[in-house]
């Protein structure tokens, strides 16, 4: 996964201005987070790269770091399973 290139695809996701998105902002501090913003991540993941996410997990992560970190790590263990 490529941080740069999935960034401003989560800051649209999350109705955040391009470029304010920060690795260390908790999710439950973003003016629109919520179970709906949570299933949309969620599809996001899956249209942009191909990974599914456990909502449980995504639901437990407080950084957005938290979520591309979880995000990367699915994106690694789908390659080792193929």
């Amino acid at each position: 996964m490529d941080r740069g290139q999935f960034i401003p695809e989560l800051e649209n996701v999350l109705e955040i201005a391009p470029g304010m998105l920060r690795e260390d902002q908790n999710v439950r501090d973003l003016e629109h987070w919520d179970s709906l913003k949570l299933l949309e991540v969620l599809a996001l993941a899956d249209e942009q790269l191909q990974v599914q996410v456990d909502a449980d997990h995504l639901a437990k992560c407080v950084t957005i770091g938290d979520i591309l970190n979880l995000l990367e790590e699915s994106s690694g263990s789908k390659g080792a399973q193929q």
